[in-house]
């Protein structure tokens, strides 16, 4: 489809002047603590504090340029609130990040939204299973969201941000909403569909059955291996190498696949 990127997201933020992006970031992240709402409200987390230290993250010069909240919960491992970047110049990255521990085999959910300098916006369910070979799995979680990704998908103001990085374009499900688009269409066309996914992933979460004993090891190795590998390898780690300096990037990294909790 014309208008679709395939670039780094590094490569599309360099190719762009700077831009001043206040205003979309906080539209952008009141988005995100909708979505942070309906997940806090509907299930039972608590925060996790050993991060706290850097709950105001501070780039190389000592400014705040982020913030990184962490919890944890009944039915859940990890959940990621964070945003980092600097949007007087462009370039900002928002993230509700949920992932279900080993109880129930709901997918993961994982949303992203920031200016680069337009709406990058990114909303899925990890499977958690091999979806080729499991598709009830498919038909019990993700069904409910394709007929959403389809209507979506033959809108044509939404256009598709495609990761040049293979692993991480092999990340998403079927029904990924993975976008670059200007912000007003991102506001009339995308918001409210991630919204919907959000709302939908919350109600599976409640509802979900508990996973048979002796198949919860190797859930559990699964979504570890497929949590830690997605942080470390993310092409756009190199932005934060850049703000932070690395360092803090590889610590932000381990506190992102909960390498560092309490």
């Amino acid at each position: 489809m014309s208008g679709d990127t395939v670039q780094h997201l590094a490569d599309v933020l360099d190719s762009r002047a700077p831009v001043n992006n206040t205003e979309v970031f906080n539209y952008l992240l009141n988005v995100r603590e909708q979505a942070w709402k309906m997940v806090n409200e509907g299930l039972n987390l608590r925060r996790d504090m050993k991060c706290a230290d850097i709950e105001q993250i501070p780039d190389l010069q000592g400014n705040v340029v982020g913030n990184m909240f962490t919890y944890t919960g009944d039915k859940i491992n990890w959940v990621i609130r964070s945003w980092i970047g600097k949007a007087e110049t462009g370039f900002t990255n928002i993230h509700l990040t949920c992932w279900v521990n080993d109880e129930i085999d709901v997918p993961h959910l994982g949303m992203a939204l920031g200016t680069a300098p337009d709406v990058f916006c990114y909303v899925d369910y990890l499977p958690r299973y091999e979806p080729v070979i499991s598709p009830d799995h498919l038909d019990q979680y993700h069904e409910a969201m394709n007929q959403k990704w389809i209507e979506l998908r033959r809108n044509p103001a939404y256009k598709t941000f495609n990761p040049v990085h293979l692993y991480t374009r092999g990340t998403l499900s079927p029904i990924a909403i993975c976008g670059l688009i200007p912000f007003a269409d991102f506001k009339a066309h995308v918001e409210s569909v991630m919204l919907d996914y959000v709302r939908n992933w919350v109600e599976l979460v409640k509802n979900a059955k508990p996973v048979a004993p002796e198949k919860r090891a190797a859930l559990k190795q699964r979504d570890e291996l497929v949590r830690r590998t997605i942080v470390e390898k993310d092409p756009a780690n190199i932005l934060a190498d850049r703000m932070l300096g690395v360092p803090m990037r590889e610590r932000l990294v381990r506190i992102l696949h909960a390498g560092e909790r309490e």
